[in-house]
């Protein structure tokens, strides 16, 4: 009896193989390794958030959403603007390298009242990937998003 089941359960395991081989799906790169996961790459996004006149704008909340196509879904955590008016994202991502930086003024009147107000990112094709699921990494330095003042707060 067991040599039976042993048999259905190797001739199903093979049939089921075949069959995803067919289809184009393996579980081995070229090399024979066994890869499992999504190819990724590391995106670095730097930037400041200014006023009209140029002026760094503190405690500005920046949220980075990620997309594909125009379309963008997910989002991190928010970042906050330092005392400089600076923010730094960095992460490792399996997006396309497309992101919408949206700042925000949340902090009330304390550096006066700003308007919020969004900047659409495309990054180049990462490089210096290792051949496998890494892709490499991309960055975007000296983003400059601008703010207007709201008058009516």
């Amino acid at each position: 009896m067991k040599k039976i089941n042993n048999f259905w359960f190797r001739s199903s395991a093979w049939l089921l193989n075949s069959i995803l081989l067919l289809l184009g799906f393996s579980s081995c790169d070229s090399n024979g390794s066994e890869m499992y996961g999504t190819p990724y790459a590391t995106y670095s996004l730097k930037g400041k958030v200014v006023d009209a006149q140029k002026q760094p704008i503190p405690d500005i909340e920046v949220k980075i959403k990620m997309g594909y196509g125009g379309d963008y879904h997910s989002q991190t955590a928010p970042l906050k603007t330092n005392v400089s008016g600076e923010f730094s994202f960095k992460e490792s991502l399996s997006t396309g390298g497309e992101f919408r930086l949206v700042a925000r003024d949340v902090d009330g009147t304390a550096n006066g009242s700003f308007k919020s107000d969004s900047i659409d990112i495309t990054m180049d094709k990462p490089s210096g990937g290792d051949g496998s699921w890494f892709q490499g990494s991309a960055s975007k330095e000296d983003i400059v998003i601008t703010l207007q003042k709201d008058e009516a707060k």
